[in-house]
Formats: structure tokens, C-alpha cells, sequence
């Protein structure tokens, strides 16, 4: 009897020790290793940016029109044309305001005329009042018609003077020193001036220095101000980088299609003239630049443990409490064998490093990924040979 006990309770130990030794066998099947990647926090320059497209123009534009209708007579420039301020761009006929002048200085004329007689005719009336042989209504009509005479010739002075300037209104001038942009008209094409006057000329008055007109979108406009730098690029020089300066930035909002976009201004420097009018820019406007500051990846902040972490590090791990004005963020770190978190305060970013304001000192690592590891085989010299696994082919002993 005795020794059935002993061989039941044998049994059940053999039992107990394959359970145990199948658990952790499935256990160390089932539960990866896992291998940390570490960055190490270092300072750096970052920068915030949006962009933007716009339009380059000359930084000073004047449009040429006239003033007075009729037929170009003579054009003295083309287009690309240097020109100096006062000097003659076009003509046009003089024929019909000449007559116009002549006809006014000949109303001039008759005017002086009947004014010289009036004033003649009124102070033979004083004088026959004062003797009494003129009445007082022959006195009244004469004033009245030599302050008639007068009128007529004041407004006759005046039509000889518009006359003579709209003759020269028949010579265009530069009113800068520039370039001719745009010539819009050919000799004998007739220009009409009514409320609007037409444009004969574009002159640009210095190439120089160059403009962008930039849209930009709605959601960025509160983070662009006057001073920021801005660089661009044109698609005629696509492997340059040109530099600006943000100079204005319009309130006036441009509604397409229901988006909202507000013009910003920019200049730029053009020594070598590459930029020419009408090109489109793709710009970066930086809103934010700070220098050697300390930061860490932006991967680091996104980067969640697979493993168990504590609910807050131990230790000496500092914890910062939230404040409203700064953001407010998370990386781990490990302690021995475990990981922990730390909360930081963080500045600006650009998409690939952020900012630390607190919490990381230069030269402390943080986690960056937890890359898992499949149960490596031990080596071959190293494991115990199964007497059941045949042996190498040529191996066999005779």
C-alpha cells in the first residue's frame, strides 16, 4: 500500500514540474524582449515657418495716361526703354486744340474789347450824374454792363489758359526716372480720356528692389508681423534661395472660392535684376528663430512605452506642474529596469525638434523608440546535442 502511495505521489510531481516547465516556456514564447532607443538632448537653432505664394512687382510702379483725347502722333519709347524724369514718351495730334486755343484767344480778344468800351461808356455816365444831365437808372445800367464786360473777360482769360493746357497735355512726359514695362499704344491709335484716363505706359522706377504681394491663409496671418524674414524662391531659378524682409501686412481680407486669405508685402534686394515683374514666389515666411537652444525630437514626445510604466517617476525624477502659458509635455526615461515618465515645458517647434524650457538638462537621454526582439537561438557550440538528432553527413565513424 505503501509503496502505490509513493508511486501516485512520483507521478503528480512529474505532473507538477511539466505544467511549470511549459508555462514558462509559453511565457518566454509569448512575451517579447524589447531593446530601447535612446536620444541624447543637445542644443540646436530652430525656426517656425508658414509659407505662401505670391506675385513679384517693382517696389515703385507709375501708369501713364492722358488727360485730353486724340490720335498718337509720334511714340519716342519702347518697351525695356530707360527713361529720365521730363522726358518725352509720346505725342498726340495738336490740330483740334490748337484750333480750340485760337478760338478761345479770338473770344479773349472780342471780351477786351467790349470790356474797353463799357469801361469808357461808364465813366462818361459819373461824369454826366455829377452835373446832373444823366439820371440815376442810366448810371445803374452802365455799371451793369461794365461789371458784365468785366466777367466775360475773366471768364475768356480762363478758357485761353485751359486751352493752352490741354495743348501740352498733348505731350506725355515721365513723370520718374525708370524703366518702360509696357507700352499700350501704337502710332494713330486714338485714346478717349473719360472718367477712367487710359494707360499708354508702365514705368517701373527701380529694379532693384523688388516686392512680393503674398496671400496667405487665414489661420497663419496672426503669426506673421513686419520685420520677420522671408525667403523664396522663383521657378526660373529654382536651385537660389532669395532673401526679404516682411514690410506690410494688409487688413483687407481677399475672399476666393470662400477662402480667406490676407496680402502681405515683401521686399527684397534684386542687384543682378534676376527678378522680373509679374514672376510667381513660393515663400517661407519665419515667424520664430532662436539660436542654439536646448531641444529634443519630436519623435521623443510622441514615443508611448509597450511595457508597464508607474504612474509618475521615482526618485529624483523632477515633475513639472502644468502652467497655462506654456506647453505641457511628455518623454520617459528608464530607472534600472523600469521606465518612467517626465513632464516638460516646451517652447516652439519646427516639426522635427521642439524646444525644452524646463525639465532636461544638455547631455540627459530620453527614450526615443522600443523596438521589440524575438528570442534569439543560442548557438549551436553552445547547446546540449540531442542524442535523437542524426549527426553531420560525414561525421560517422566506421
Amino acid at each position: 500500500m505503501m509503496k502505490k502511495w509513493l508511486k501516485i505521489i512520483g507521478f503528480l510531481g512529474v505532473l507538477v514540474v511539466a505544467f511549470l516547465g511549459v508555462r514558462i516556456f509559453l511565457t518566454n514564447e509569448s512575451q517579447p524582449k524589447y531593446r530601447f532607443v535612446y536620444e541624447t538632448v543637445a542644443k540646436r537653432d530652430l525656426r517656425t515657418s508658414i509659407s505662401a505664394t505670391g506675385t513679384l512687382e517693382p517696389v515703385d510702379q507709375v501708369e501713364i495716361g492722358t488727360q485730353v483725347s486724340g490720335d498718337i502722333a509720334k511714340i519716342h519709347v519702347d518697351f525695356n526703354n530707360k527713361v529720365k524724369k521730363g522726358q518725352i514718351l509720346a505725342e498726340l495730334d495738336k490740330s483740334k486744340l490748337k484750333a480750340t486755343l485760337a478760338q478761345a484767344e479770338i473770344s479773349l480778344y472780342a471780351a477786351e474789347n467790349d470790356y474797353s468800351y463799357k469801361k469808357k461808356v461808364l465813366e462818361r455816365i459819373q461824369k454826366l450824374s455829377e452835373n446832373g444831365s444823366a439820371s440815376a437808372v442810366e448810371l445803374e445800367n452802365a455799371e451793369y454792363d461794365f461789371r458784365s464786360a468785366e466777367l466775360s473777360l475773366k471768364r475768356a482769360k480762363n478758357e485761353v489758359a485751359v486751352a493752352k493746357l490741354n495743348l501740352s497735355y498733348c505731350v506725355i512726359k515721365s513723370p520718374i526716372d525708370g524703366v518702360v514695362l509696357e507700352r499700350s499704344v501704337d502710332v494713330g491709335q486714338t485714346v478717349a480720356a473719360s472718367m477712367s484716363a487710359p494707360t499708354l505706359f508702365i514705368l517701373a522706377k527701380d529694379l532693384s528692389r523688388m516686392r512680393v504681394m503674398a496671400s496667405v491663409d487665414e489661420a497663419d496671418i496672426g503669426s506673421v508681423q513686419s520685420g520677420q524674414s522671408v525667403e523664396f524662391y522663383v521657378d526660373a531659378f529654382i536651385d537660389e534661395v532669395f532673401y526679404g524682409t516682411v514690410k506690410e501686412v494688409r487688413l483687407n481680407p481677399v475672399t476666393t472660392s470662400n477662402v480667406v486669405t490676407y496680402t502681405v508685402v515683401i521686399e527684397a534686394e534684386n542687384p543682378k535684376h534676376k527678378l522680373l515683374p509679374g514672376m510667381t514666389a513660393t515663400c517661407t515666411i519665419v515667424t520664430q528663430e532662436k539660436k542654439d537652444v536646448l531641444s529634443i525630437s519630436v519623435k521623443s514626445l510622441k514615443f508611448r512605452p509597450n511595457t508597464p510604466t508607474p504612474p509618475m517617476a521615482l526618485g529624483k525624477t523632477p515633475s513639472v506642474k502644468m502652467n497655462k502659458s506654456r506647453k505641457e509635455s511628455r518623454v520617459f526615461f528608464t530607472k534600472g529596469e523600469k521606465i518612467h515618465p517626465l513632464f516638460l515645458k516646451t517652447g516652439i517647434s519646427d516639426g522635427v525638434y521642439t524646444e525644452v524650457l524646463e525639465g532636461l538638462s544638455e547631455g540627459d537621454s530620453v527614450l526615443v523608440a522600443e523596438e521589440p526582439i524575438e528570442m534569439q537561438k543560442e548557438n549551436n557550440s553552445t547547446k546540449e546535442k540531442s542524442p535523437f538528432m542524426p549527426g553531420p553527413r560525414g561525421n560517422k565513424k566506421r
